[in-house]
């Protein structure tokens, strides 16, 4: 499964918002980023996916409280839409009960709609729900793929997954922890809805096949295990970690000088990266299974097969910036059939975009202030560029990417050189200056 298409009506902060994420080559696999400044609404557009992904029953678990619900709709509305255009993977993904399958894509809708008088959300005659909308034939029988595929919970395939900016492997409150250990796609997503979860069951998961292989030697649980092992450990993070060995209490870790530590005692990067991993692979294998899941390169490395959706908000959070510039390019390597939604404020994430693959949400008072795909020719010329060049143009905005010092000292400098070579004359105190902001000057605008 892949989303072609995002459509928004009336939600949170987007009166209307549409989004095509298919390349020119008709392929939706790859890394898509979408940029914007704080409250420019990359988590909505993220969050909102995942609830077309994944229908109304589920958004609801993730959702909490009703009361809260509100917020979702721009402006006082009274209706909000969100419709999410899947492509559907004909070898992997199934439809429950009968029916004809439908075309290569369709449409799966969820509403926010207010029920009662007036717009008074406070109102406790105004009762929140959640609905879904269907797709309609020429005679205006609804078109029911959804529930039949990607919304029921017993279809096979279908696979997708979210992940929030807090991706930590401990500390999730009673209540994410009970989300965590469900089945289904309220498991894959709770990350993404919720602050206080963290991704403590999967690393439980990999130590529960461990233990299961020592009990009864499955080559089956042997398989997974080393299977696992090996693909976080092919260059995932830098300085040589890997996973040296498994047992029933820990998952352990060691660098290139031999430093042999459990998971959960690591950096918060290098643990959320390996977190985020490990929940992404433990998510693929309970829809699609062991057989055919992992893959090697002729050249060694190993690779997950199937397909499917991911969406992570902030993936840059607590890594190094040469781990920004690689980590993407590992995701697309060894998963090169998913398709990869990120939200990010790092422009070393954002040059590992494929074609058709950065999306720029305005911040307030930005202009143009419509939401857009970037061209090709601005794509291109983001991932051609170097860092600083990146932050500096259309993408990102950003006037400087000197210090408020440094450009604070440049306009001295310009003011004394300007008085300098005007003929008036220096005092004994501005000629001291001048010539330590002329040696301040050789680092400011020395070449990298």
């Amino acid at each position: 499964m892949y989303v072609k298409s995002i459509a928004l009506e009336s939600i949170r902060g987007f009166q209307h918002l549409e989004f095509d994420f298919e390349r020119s080559n008709g392929v939706f696999a790859g890394w898509t980023v979408i940029l914007g400044g704080n409250a420019s609404g990359k988590s909505t557009i993220l969050k909102s996916i995942a609830m077309g992904l994944i229908g109304p029953d589920a958004s609801r678990e993730l959702l909490g409280s009703a009361s809260s619900w509100s917020g979702w709709l721009h402006a006082n509305e009274k209706r909000a839409d969100i419709n999410t255009v899947v492509r559907w993977d004909t070898g992997v993904d199934r439809f429950r009960t009968g029916g004809a399958s439908p075309g290569a894509a369709f449409t799966t809708g969820v509403r926010f709609v207010f029920e009662g008088r007036g717009l008074d959300f406070g109102d406790s005659e105004n009762k929140p729900n959640l609905i879904p909308t269907y797709e309609r034939t020429s005679k205006d029988t609804r078109i029911l793929s959804p529930v039949r595929g990607p919304w029921n919970p017993n279809a096979r395939g279908w696979f997708s997954a979210g992940y929030g900016p807090m991706r930590r492997l401990t500390g999730s409150s009673s209540e994410s922890v009970r989300f965590s250990m469900g089945s289904g796609s309220v498991s894959r997503f709770f990350t993404l809805f919720r602050e206080d979860a963290a991704l403590t069951e999967s690393e439980t998961w990999l130590k529960t096949a461990y233990s299961r292989w020592l009990e009864d030697k499955s080559p089956h649980q042997k398989m997974l295990t080393d299977k696992v092992s090996d693909l976080l450990s092919d260059n995932l993070l830098p300085h040589g970690m890997k996973v040296s060995r498994i047992t029933v209490d820990h998952v352990y870790v060691e660098d290139g000088r031999g430093l042999e530590l459990p998971m959960r005692d690591i950096s918060d990067g290098c643990r959320g990266v390996y977190a985020t991993v490990l929940d992404l692979i433990h998510g693929m294998y309970s829809v699609y299974g062991i057989d055919g899941l992992f893959d090697t390169t002729e050249d060694g490395h190993p690779f997950v097969t199937k397909p499917g959706v991911v969406l992570i908000d902030e993936i840059e959070a607590h890594l190094h910036p040469s781990w920004q510039r690689e980590v993407p390019e590992w995701f697309k390597t060894h998963f090169p059939k998913v398709q990869f939604l990120v939200t990010t404020h790092s422009p070393l994430v954002a040059q590992a975009a494929d074609p058709n693959g950065i999306f720029l949400l305005p911040s307030f008072g930005d202009i143009p202030a419509e939401p857009r795909a970037l061209t090709e020719e601005e794509i291109e010329r983001l991932r051609l560029g170097r860092a600083e060049k990146t932050l500096l143009g259309i993408a990102f905005g950003l006037k400087t990417v000197r210090s408020k010092y440094a450009n604070e000292r440049i306009e001295d400098w310009k003011h004394i050189n300007a008085k300098a070579k005007s003929g008036i004359g220096l005092s004994r105190a501005e000629v001291v200056e001048k010539n330590a902001l002329e040696s301040q000057m050789k680092i400011a605008f020395e070449e990298a």
